[in-house]
């Protein structure tokens, strides 16, 4: 009897042995296809570019890496992932004057960006991220990284917020803040679709107009009559040593035209 019990105990601890080993056999230990981050492609009425073989329509959602109207914050997005096992993505975030990397926030991988909207950002400081994107058992890849710096928001001046204005007199004024080498007023439609812009490129650093003005053209007030459109600024400011524009995008308004 004692010899029975005997083998039956090692014919558990075998049955156990091998179902732990079978059970590490069967664990996922393939990390997720490292994810890209998508660089500041361009901005709202830029021409079209050639990203990862497609031409891309810049708008506000596909643009890559870059401020919003909301408030002094920058958004980082990454193209599509690859693989469907995933739980998490963990954001890493650092500058020159912090070059060891933080981990700043942790969420879901259903999102396809992510807003820092830290209020300690300091204008003018390029500020780098990289994401790690994490699967269902814990593996892990990490990105590359992008960059982007923030400018002052230009501030808007008239007209005001909700204001109706005339055919005659369709112009739009901010206040100038901070260096800015080229400023972008920009309309959108009550849908948010783009409409138009128009550029004014400050030609040098004395030319400091602290009311910047823009006139929309006659026929394209008179196409948009008796509609409401949204409007900003959008302020650009080109790094020689970065070789890329740092930026800002001003509060937004809308306005109606009789």
């Amino acid at each position: 009897m004692k010899k029975i019990s005997i083998i039956l105990l090692l014919a558990g601890i075998l049955f156990l042995a091998a179902c732990a080993g079978k059970d590490d056999d069967d664990k996922d230990t393939t990390p997720p296809i490292p994810p890209v981050l998508t660089p500041h492609l361009g901005d709202t009425g830029d021409p079209p570019v050639i990203y990862q073989g497609q031409t891309v329509f810049l708008n506000e959602d596909n643009n890559g890496i870059d401020t919003v109207p909301d408030g002094n914050w920058i958004r980082v997005s990454w193209d599509p992932f690859k693989d469907t096992d995933l739980s998490h993505v963990k954001i890493w975030r650092f500058n020159n004057f912090n070059p060891e990397p933080a981990l700043i926030d942790s969420i879901s991988a259903t999102a396809d960006y992510y807003l820092d909207t830290d209020n300690n950002l300091i204008e003018r400081v390029w500020y780098s991220y990289f994401i790690d994107l994490v699967d269902l058992a814990g593996n892990s890849s990490r990105s590359d990284t992008t960059s982007y710096a923030l400018l002052a928001k230009s501030i808007l001046l008239s007209p005001e917020n909700g204001a109706t204005i005339s055919q005659s007199n369709a112009k739009f004024q901010w206040i100038r803040s901070g260096v800015v080498g080229k400023f972008r007023l920009i309309l959108f439609d009550e849908n948010y679709e783009y409409v138009w812009h128009e550029d004014l490129v400050v030609a040098f650093e004395g030319d400091d107009d602290p009311y910047p003005t823009i006139s929309m053209p006659a026929n394209l007030v008179s196409q948009y009559s008796g509609r409401s459109l949204r409007w900003r600024v959008d302020s650009f400011d080109w790094d020689e040593e970065m070789q890329a524009y740092m930026g800002s995008e001003s509060y937004e308004r809308v306005v109606h035209i009789q």
